[in-house]
């Protein structure tokens, strides 16, 4: 009886935290990241503000899980692209692609990716899945990478990093309308970088 009524109360509680990321979705698409506070989020989840906090500490750990879950959403999406393409290389710039696809122009989840640099701990919960879906990300690529150059152990390893940094890197440049002015776009310097990888 008792296992049951614990089981209830936790499913409860995700269910409530899942509104709450849900309502902060839609603040964070409607007004962008600077529109999103525990009271706008709570307004829009139907909740008391101080009932959010019950759930998340503050809002920089409210804008972590939602990062968190759009990560999620990528690696999904990086996956898929991947699995449509034919043949080793093509997978790698369809997994890639897709990253840069989800991350252009002004995507206020992406924007919010910055709090992952806080050099404040997060709680254990939140950081095991913040990690793992960064791994989850990082094997969207790797997979694909290992079958177009046929790297493995550590020289795969560092191939995906630095693609992952590339990646990141474009963004940002390209976001702070720093790109253009030099003449390069994001999607011409991945392909530059994907035609020097080694091939398999």
């Amino acid at each position: 009886m008792r296992n049951a009524a614990e089981k209830r109360r936790e499913d409860l509680r995700d269910m409530k935290r899942r509104a709450i990321l849900a309502a902060a979705r839609r603040v964070c698409d409607t007004g962008g990241p600077a529109a999103l506070t525990m009271r706008a989020v709570a307004a829009e989840a139907g909740y008391a503000p101080g009932a959010v906090y019950s759930y998340f500490a503050g809002i920089d750990e409210l804008a972590i899980a939602l990062t968190a879950e759009e990560l999620g959403h990528l690696a999904r999406r990086m996956r898929e692209a991947a699995e449509r393409a034919e043949g080793p290389a093509a997978a790698l710039e369809a997994a890639a692609k897709e990253a840069l696809k989800a991350t252009a122009g002004n995507a206020p989840h992406v924007r919010l990716a910055g709090r992952l640099m806080s050099p404040e701990p997060l709680p254990a919960d939140l950081d095991r899945t913040v990690t793992g879906r960064v791994i989850a990300i990082l094997e969207a690529l790797g997979g694909p990478l290992r079958a177009a150059t046929g790297l493995e152990g550590e020289a795969a390893h560092r191939e995906i990093l630095c693609l992952a940094a590339l990646l990141i890197g474009l963004r940002v440049l390209e976001a702070s309308g720093r790109l253009a002015p030099l003449g390069f776009n994001a999607e011409g310097l991945l392909a530059h970088r994907l035609a020097a990888l080694p091939k398999a």
